[in-house]
């Protein structure tokens, strides 16, 4: 299961934020520059002792992404390391952030890839599909893997960014084995 870390904001005297680590690890799938965050977003993982926690923004934190990405795939961070520092958006740049986290498409919600890779349904190719149509999805529960060049990130459902705390199943929008892009759609879910 996937565990989940809300990063710890502090102002700078210019009027950004600043999204700290609040423990020690490998920051990895960091966001772009110039990417718009929302309270709950999903912004990289921190990878402790080979377990991947996913790093979400805190409530009441938005803004747009002014730091530049690590140079490292997997860099590693000190307790209270800066991951992100964030520019102030204007209401409109906060509300399409507000969207953008729970991306509904086609009247369906759905949960994206949290970086690029290869989406597996099942843990091995002789065991049963994490999730399929008709499953419920709690606050990790298990939907699928990535895979990075051999290195697998399990992937959960996270009741965060405007998705429904229980969810049903509606549509797998990746085959098994199929390749994604960060942010691409996995699943498409509704409220259970």
């Amino acid at each position: 299961m996937t565990h989940t870390i809300e990063l710890v904001p502090t102002r700078t005297e210019d009027g950004r934020t600043q999204l700290c680590v609040p423990e020690v690890g490998l920051f990895t799938a960091a966001k772009p520059t110039g990417q718009l965050v929302s309270p709950g977003a999903s912004v990289g993982f921190l990878v402790r002792l080979g377990i991947g926690h996913r790093l979400v923004a805190p409530a009441g934190v938005s803004g747009r992404i002014v730091s530049q990405r690590p140079e490292r795939v997997h860099e590693p961070v000190g307790y209270g390391a800066v991951l992100y520092e964030l520019e102030p958006l204007s209401n409109v740049e906060a509300a399409l952030a507000a969207e953008d986290t729970a991306q509904v498409e086609g009247g369906g919600m759905v949960l994206g890839s949290p970086h690029t890779g290869r989406f597996w349904h099942r843990p091995s190719p002789d065991e049963p599909a994490f999730c399929s149509v008709g499953d419920l999805l709690e606050p990790g529960s298990a939907v699928g893997l990535v895979e990075i060049m051999k290195t697998f990130t399990q992937v959960s459902y996270d009741a965060t960014g405007g998705m429904p705390q229980r969810a049903r199943v509606t549509a797998m929008r990746v085959g098994d084995g199929g390749d994604v892009e960060e942010g691409d759609p996995l699943i498409e879910v509704e409220p259970a």
